[in-house]
């Protein structure tokens, strides 16, 4: 007798694809792909140009692409988006009770007190001023990777509202863990181990925690190797069921290169997560600041938005303009005159570098309050303005 023949699969299980792109973009194809596409670019430029003139990572072209990062891709100057985000769409500031004193008043508090430490430190304790430094590192570390983490949870989001498959148990359990360990992984790379094994390097951030020795270059692959456990385990979670969010693998398989680029490369590791970002940060804003469909009277929208986003970071961006990396180009070509100019413009260009950095303080401080996802009125305003409720 012969074995019944097996059921036939429904069409929709065989025709499922087993990974889906349509309609699954946080923003669409090509920005959701150009926001590590760019940053990637610019560094591996960086990193040709250090190669072809033999200067290193110290070199000009690290201080390029590093500066690039900051003030062409908006790491360094996004930070004052938030305060127009939460100007600008006030609702933001009732979704609790205490929000808008969190947001507009707490966060005032935080930028006049770090002001005031920062320019202490910087004209009277060059030690502390060292310690600020590595301090602002490893909170920026922190705040970009939670950043990650958020915008991770965003595609998961996009996956359920298009009816694909949400994430599983155990892509969440990684999810959990990817701040921590990537921190520690990274902040070791940075704080303990010398950059290059070459003799006499030091760490990338150096407050004098290296004068009496670092630890082994070896550690590095050290460091790596426990990341890549994590990423072998992260692989096996994002299989998942046919239909599973292309965009979502994209992007956290991307992000998982980085942490592994940073810790093998730091120098150039900074340059790269920088980039990515602040181009992150800005896009994710100006989704934010579009009106939603219940505000057809909002006068900011469209290009307005953009103009107003550019508006706010230009004076960060001409702060930016006296670090940059040309200054000495015009001093080679000038004599020293673009340098004369900026001191004689002193104590303000000092003033806006500590302005600014104050500024990064107080937007880690309001961000950490306005994307506080677990509170129930937080998650529904601030989906709502994405399009994700």
């Amino acid at each position: 007798m012969s074995s019944p023949a097996p059921a036939l699969s429904s069409p929709a299980a065989s025709s499922a694809p087993a990974v889906r792109f349509d309609g699954l973009w946080l923003f669409s194809p090509r920005v959701d792909v150009s926001l590590v596409l760019v940053p990637a670019l610019l560094t591996l430029v960086a990193v040709w140009l250090a190669d072809t003139t033999g200067e290193g990572y110290q070199g000009y072209s690290w201080a390029l692409g590093r500066w690039a990062s900051q003030y062409v891709l908006f790491n360094g100057t996004h930070v004052i988006l938030t305060f127009l985000l939460v100007g600008t769409r006030r609702e933001l500031l009732r979704t609790t009770p205490s929000q808008g004193w969190l947001l507009l008043g707490a966060s005032s508090g935080v930028f006049a007190g770090c002001l005031g430490v920062l320019w202490y430190a910087g004209q009277h304790a060059p030690q502390l001023n060292l310690m600020l430094a590595a301090c602002i590192h490893l909170l920026a570390a922190h705040h970009t990777l939670s950043q990650v983490k958020g915008l991770w949870a965003l595609h998961g989001l996009r996956a359920r509202a298009s009816g694909a498959p949400a994430l599983g148990e155990a892509e969440r359990r990684l999810q959990r863990v990817f701040v921590p360990l990537a921190l520690v992984l990274m902040m070791a790379r940075t704080l303990a181990v010398p950059v290059t094994d070459a003799a006499g390097d030091v760490p990338l951030v150096n407050v004098g925690q290296a004068e009496n020795g670092a630890l082994p270059h070896a550690v590095t692959w050290v460091l790596l190797g426990v990341w890549g456990v994590f990423a072998g385990r992260l692989v096996q979670a994002l299989r998942g069921p046919a239909g599973m969010s292309g965009p979502r693998r994209l992007y956290v398989l991307s992000h998982v290169a980085v942490v592994g680029v940073y810790l093998v490369w730091p120098a150039w590791g900074v340059v790269l997560s920088a980039g990515i970002h602040g181009l992150e940060y800005l896009f994710l804003t100006g989704r934010m600041l579009e009106p939603t469909p219940g505000e057809r009277d909002a006068r900011l929208r469209g290009g307005g938005v953009w103009a107003a986003m550019l508006g706010v970071m230009l004076p960060l961006i001409l702060v930016g303009v006296a670090q940059s990396p040309f200054v000495p180009l015009v001093d080679s070509t000038t004599g020293g005159a673009a340098t004369r100019w900026l001191l004689g413009q002193e104590p303000l260009w000092t003033l806006g570098v500590t302005v600014t950095n104050a500024l990064v303080l107080a937007h880690y401080f309001a961000d950490a309050f306005l994307y506080r996802f677990r509170i129930p009125r937080v998650r529904e305003v601030t989906l709502g303005r994405l399009g994700l409720a």
